[in-house]
């Protein structure tokens, strides 16, 4: 009869009992983390370069439903995940510490931009404790290349006057939509808005987009201005098309701001104003002869020009606008555009854009199609460009007789006319000259179509009335 191996047994006993309290504290943690679980990466259906990771706790109390986006890029991703976990613990002090049977928090993001340069992502929460509610947005933007998350100074250059410039434009973008929509304070012009209102922001391809909270109010205001108005200010990183475009699909706001704000300080509403416009330029004599005559007279003008000359003359347009001109947009070649198919039409209009923005970094927001001629097809791809036609029109392409087309002008010019010329033709030209300095001693201020809009504004809002 064999002996029992005592020592055998007691060691399979040992490790029996060890194995059943490994497996009660598996089975213990299981159970109390049960209701809390932290997701495995899952790929954005939106990028595919970038994943989701969602921590969830299914609970009546202290619940919570948490996402954040992994980017791959380390810093990023781990300021995005300290981030979350900070409004999960926040949100669980806040429970813990109420009576309230039950609670919820909602944290989900959207990744607005995408691009070499830079990442944007908004989050939004909604959370709930002892019944009250509470939801805010908030949105990053990241430099991938550093992994330093932006503020608006990191963008800029540090001498520039950017922030000044960009509460001009907010303050007249607001105040140009619905005023019932718009608090008192967000509307007086002398309370200038500081870097903290532009703290959110993306920077796309040939846009900046700010989502702006002025100091009286909890609304959200997006407005969105091309890059080209900072050329000076805005650091080339962000400049660049080629970095900022999205990895994915570009998005296009609808309204974009194309100018600076009008500021009208040497232009008294009180007195006589005339728009004159020139057609078919630019011409690389006939054009500066105009300019050096209207910087004579400190008169503006409004230039509505041709794609397929600009690419020749840039300087040309850049001098334009050195002197406080406007530029708008008059196709690429002079076609009539409601003959051409809705395909030529878009690319009349796009292809004269981009040469604009080529040669001054900013698009027209102007245009006058030729001939005056337009339609619905025509109007399909003007986007948010303003049609400007005339009221005067001395026939200068069909007479080439100077002093015709001066007394054709002088008699029919009144205030808040717009007079339509061609600066292609040495007579208009010469007319130009002599036509400013009449008007300029019968005592008109010569402006652009912005600059007319906005006296006829003013004068709406002052009850100015001007009799001739």
């Amino acid at each position: 009869m064999r002996r029992l191996n005592y020592k055998k047994v007691f060691i399979f006993l040992f490790c029996l009992i060890a194995a059943a309290g490994t497996m009660g504290l598996a089975f213990k943690s299981l159970a109390f983390n049960k209701k809390e679980t932290v997701s495995a990466y899952t790929n954005d259906k939106n990028y595919p370069e970038a994943d989701i990771q969602t921590y969830v706790k299914d609970d009546t109390k202290g619940g919570y439903s948490v996402s954040r986006p992994v980017i791959h890029v380390d810093n990023i991703d781990k300021e995005l995940e300290a981030y979350i976990k900070k409004e999960i613990k926040d949100y669980e002090m806040k429970w813990k510490s109420s009576d309230a049977k039950a609670s919820e928090l909602n944290l989900t993001y959207t990744i607005l931009h995408f691009s070499k340069q830079t990442f944007t992502v908004s989050f939004d929460k909604y959370e709930q404790v002892e019944g009250k509610e509470l939801s805010e947005s908030r949105i990053f933007t990241y430099d991938i290349p550093s992994g330093q998350k932006l503020s608006i100074e990191d963008i800029f250059a540090k001498d520039s006057d950017y922030l000044s410039v960009l509460s001009e434009i907010v303050f007249e973008e607001l105040t140009a939509r619905e005023k019932n929509e718009n608090s008192q304070g967000l509307t007086k012009k002398e309370n200038q808005l500081t870097a903290a209102n532009f703290d959110s922001f993306s920077i796309l391809k040939d846009t900046l987009v700010f989502y702006v909270k002025t100091d009286d109010s909890t609304k959200v205001h997006t407005i969105a201005i091309n890059k080209g108005l900072f050329k000076d200010s805005l650091l080339d990183s962000y400049q660049s098309k080629e970095l900022n475009e999205d990895r994915v699909k570009e998005w296009q706001p609808k309204n974009i701001v194309a100018k600076l704000p009008v500021k009208n300080e040497w232009i008294d509403p009180a007195k006589k104003v005339i728009a004159l416009t020139f057609d078919d330029g630019p011409h690389p004599s006939h054009t500066m002869s105009i300019l050096n005559d209207l910087d004579k007279y400190d008169a503006h003008a409004t230039f509505f020009v041709l794609g397929n000359r600009v690419q020749h003359y840039p300087e040309v347009l850049q001098k334009m606008l050195e002197q406080g001109n406007e530029i708008g947009n008059h196709s690429w070649d002079h076609p009539q555009l409601t003959r051409l198919d809705k395909g030529k039409i878009k690319d009349q209009i796009k292809s004269t854009q981009e040469a604009v923005d080529k040669a001054t970094g900013m698009e027209p927001s102007l245009i006058r199609p030729p001939y005056g001629a337009i339609n619905a097809n025509v109007r399909e791809y003007m986007d948010d460009l303003k049609v400007v036609l005339w009221d005067v029109d001395p026939e200068d392409w069909k007479y080439r007789d100077e002093k015709k087309i001066v007394n054709n002008v002088m008699n029919k010019a009144k205030d808040g006319r717009v007079i339509l010329m061609h600066d292609i033709y040495q007579t208009s030209a010469e007319a130009a000259g002599k036509i400013i300095k009449q008007l300029h001693d019968k005592g008109y201020q010569m402006v652009t179509i912005s600059e007319l809009e906005k006296v006829q504004k003013d004068r709406e809002l002052s009850g100015i009335v001007i009799d001739e």
